[in-house]
């Protein structure tokens, strides 16, 4: 979404997921059976749009790649996944084709790999050359001490650069790096970013086509950064709106207008570039948006629920949420509305059952990845909800979830969230009225929510100053709030507690490598409270080394 200063104050064919012939299923090295990959040389003309992994499980992963080519006909490219950087202790290998209906992208599960162990991997054209190494770890099983991820949102190329992306590539020891949204934007360039002259779209047109968003992920995928933070970490990924049009829902979006065509038409063409073009293990839009809400199991210590708020059941907005040209927020009926939808039926359910069998299955901490902020919040100058875009507009919904939390006496449950292009870290009470903010007496879970990457804030705006306070003040649990500054998140989990730690990087309008600690807050185990915690945790042992 598009933050606005009174919204804060006030507030395919398509790329199919191919196991290559030659493939084993045994974790044993395979030393035979294909030509070795390692010795070519490196060809970054040939897949200049780098490579990447994703949607890791106990015992396969997904890779990707792309050939540049204008070549309408296929290319056989081969992949290998080894337990070493220079790809000799080859685990598996097999060949794929890219072809022009799947915009010469490449996806192929690799598995017959051991949990909770770091590979390294490659594709090639045979006889030429190949894709620089890529590092990616499968999911932990049974008894895990430690986890460490890392969170992002809202990458808007035209508004900075990605900074900070670059400093989560250079971090060793993260399990797994979450996305949660606005991988893309689709604006026309120079609409929406302070950078633009700097940091120019392809295409220069709004993204409504299919070719448009493709073309808009290929040249992000142009970007060294982005490409560097795939080819360190695996992706758990979604898509917010901007992925097809701003502040989207499931039968429309605030930026899709009648010239533009079927909206239905747009929405498959963004996501079916969305599955293109990432790591996703998800199946091919055919006619319909596929679903991406799915879960992830870290052995016995956390369960990942990843949620789609925005394109197959969210009903309309009530109002605007472009509260400069218009303040509508609608009553406290309509939020409440009993009828209106924030996830649809099937993955309300869905996501009920997951909740309650990750209790069942004694795994001591749920995560949720969503889109927009699921914790109530008021607005501190007229007491209505901040944004009918967020959780509030859809209060029955929320209502729905928090009392299965409660009858299932389900706890530990820590949500995250990003979109709104700022930071928070809040309690979530059931009830605002009733909540203690002292204790965390009658919150049901907790919420951190992280930086845009470049997407623009308060930064510039004189509220940007007083808005953390007035928020705070009118909303007791929320923690930390901060409207400016660019980065990402690092959530840090054990048995015993949750941390969630800002990262904030330099000026996002220039290339640099700064960083700095800016906050951290935990959650122990039993509590659903937020306390501030005095600095970052070390690095985890044992991990292994960045690939160079």
């Amino acid at each position: 979404m598009r933050i606005r200063r009174r919204d804060l104050l006030v507030g395919t064919a398509a790329s199919v997921v191919v196991t290559g012939a030659g493939c084993s299923d045994s974790a044993e090295p395979v030393t035979t059976g294909g030509p070795e990959i390692g010795p070519l040389p490196v060809d970054t003309t040939t897949f200049a749009h780098g490579i990447a992994s994703g949607d890791p499980l106990v015992d396969r992963v997904i890779l990707w790649t792309r050939v540049t080519t204008t070549d309408p006909a296929p290319v056989k490219v081969l992949w290998v996944i080894a337990s070493d950087p220079a790809l000799t202790n080859v685990v598996n290998r097999g060949d794929a084709m890219a072809s022009a209906d799947a915009d010469h992208t490449v996806k192929v599960d690799a598995t017959g790999l051991t949990a909770g162990t770091t590979y390294y991997y490659a594709f090639a054209l045979e006889g030429k050359g190949r894709t620089v190494v890529g590092r990616t770890r499968t999911l932990p099983s049974g008894e895990v001490a430690r986890l460490r991820v890392a969170m992002t949102s809202c990458a808007n190329y035209n508004n900075g650069w990605f900074n900070a992306y670059a400093r989560i590539a250079d971090r060793a020891d993260l399990d797994v790096w979450i996305h949660l949204g606005d991988y893309i934007y689709e604006y026309a360039d120079g609409v929406y970013g302070k950078a633009a002259a700097e940091r120019p779209l392809d295409p220069k047109n709004e993204c409504v086509k299919l070719e448009d968003y493709r073309r808009r992920y290929a040249h992000y995928k142009r970007d060294t950064d982005l490409q560097e933070i795939h080819r360190q970490h695996p992706l758990i990924a979604v898509w917010d709106d901007h992925e097809v049009a701003n502040d989207a829902w499931k039968g429309g979006a605030e930026n899709h207008q009648p010239d533009e065509g079927d909206y239905q038409a747009r929405k498959l063409a963004g996501t079916r570039a969305f599955v293109e073009w990432l790591p996703i293990r998800v199946p091919v839009p055919t006619n319909d948006v596929p679903k991406i809400f799915r879960s992830f199991a870290f052995g016995n210590l956390m369960d990942l629920m990843m949620l789609d708020t925005r394109l197959i059941g969210r009903d309309k907005q009530i109002g605007t949420t472009d509260v400069v040209n218009g303040s509508d927020k609608g009553t406290p009926e309509q939020w409440a509305d009993p009828s209106r939808e924030m996830l649809g039926a099937e993955q309300e359910t869905w996501l009920k059952g997951q909740l309650t069998a990750s209790k069942a299955r004694g795994a001591a901490w749920r995560f949720f990845g969503n889109q927009v902020i699921f914790s109530p919040t008021i607005d501190p100058r007229d007491k209505k909800v901040v944004s009918t875009d967020f959780w509030d507009g859809y209060q029955a919904t929320r209502k729905r979830i928090v009392e299965h939390l409660q009858n299932e006496k389900i706890g530990n449950l820590v949500i995250l969230t990003g979109d709104i292009h700022t930071s928070w870290a809040l309690d979530v009470p059931a009830d605002i009225a009733t909540y203690k903010p002292d204790t965390g007496e009658g919150s049901v879970a907790v919420e951190m929510v992280g930086p845009a990457v470049t997407s623009q804030g308060l930064e510039g705006d004189p509220l940007a100053s007083v808005a953390p306070a007035l928020l705070q003040n009118a909303n007791p649990h929320i923690k930390y709030n901060e409207v400016t500054r660019k980065g990402y998140l690092v959530v840090d989990i054990t048995r015993e507690r949750v941390q969630g730690e800002w990262y904030f990087v330099g000026d996002h309008l220039t290339k640099t490598n700064i960083e700095e600690f800016a906050a951290a807050f935990s959650c122990a185990s039993g509590t659903s409270h937020l306390v501030e915690a005095g600095g970052p945790l070390p690095p985890r042992e044992g991990a292994a080394p960045k690939v160079v």
